[in-house]
């Protein structure tokens, strides 16, 4: 869906209060210490998380559907990130069981159909020990924007911004559906986090600091496998 305005979104998500202020520090902070240990990104967008988690010290490999955002990332992290072409609906037979130490895939996976099948193909390439970091929209954020009942499970077009004509379709759902779907895919919450933003952007961006303190726009989680 990106690929139609891949270069408008990377400009957008490198200083935009709801990536850079809001979700990135949200979903770094749950990866913790990556020194020395393999991440997948999945979804690596122009690679704005990838650049970063190689910048703290990790082997980086990953993948985006948008070939130019891929091209984006790859140059963003100097060509030493692992970074390919991959629609995350089919399955990841380029890596490894049990490879990686940690996937971080940010808000993503509310594009896919069948998010228990992605869970399950993430889960097969972690290592023991390993855990998966995610961030999506909050369900409350699209009962906000959307009306009608909170709990509704269905996909819905609209535009990923207000001001630019970005269309998109994603999957609209309650908190708990999404949790149940976290367990059916052998994962266990080990942390959830609605994250408020950081200090820095009450000056930057007043009125979106002061949403965003009122009302969540994405949550973040850090999964780990079920123990058999």
């Amino acid at each position: 869906m990106y690929e139609r305005f891949a270069h408008e979104y990377a400009a957008h998500a490198e200083a935009s209060p709801y990536n850079a202020l809001y979700d990135r520090p949200a979903v770094l902070g749950l990866a913790g210490d990556v020194r020395g240990r393999t991440v997948f990104d999945a979804a690596c967008g122009p690679g704005l998380y990838a650049a970063e988690l190689q910048e703290r010290g990790a082997r980086v490999i990953g993948c985006d559907a948008s070939p130019t955002l891929v091209a984006l990332a790859r140059e963003r992290t100097g060509g030493r990130a692992d970074l390919r072409v991959h629609d995350l609906s089919e399955p990841l037979g380029w890596v490894p069981d049990g490879s990686v130490d940690l996937v971080v895939l940010a808000l993503a996976i509310h594009y896919l159909d069948d998010r228990v099948a992605l869970l399950e193909e993430l889960r097969r390439i972690l290592a023991p020990g390993g855990a998966l970091v995610l961030s999506t929209e909050h369900p409350m954020a699209k009962w906000v924007r959307l009306g009608g009942s909170y709990f509704t499970t269905e996909p819905v077009e609209e535009s990923l911004s207000e001001r630019r004509d970005w269309p998109v379709r994603s999957w609209r759902m309650p908190l708990t559906a999404i949790c149940a779907e976290f367990r059916r895919a052998g994962f266990l919450i080990d942390e959830l986090l609605e994250p408020l933003p950081v200090p820095e952007m009450e000056a930057l961006y007043p009125d979106d600091h002061e949403w965003l303190n009122q009302v969540p726009a994405f949550v973040a989680f850090r999964l780990v496998p079920r123990p058999a």
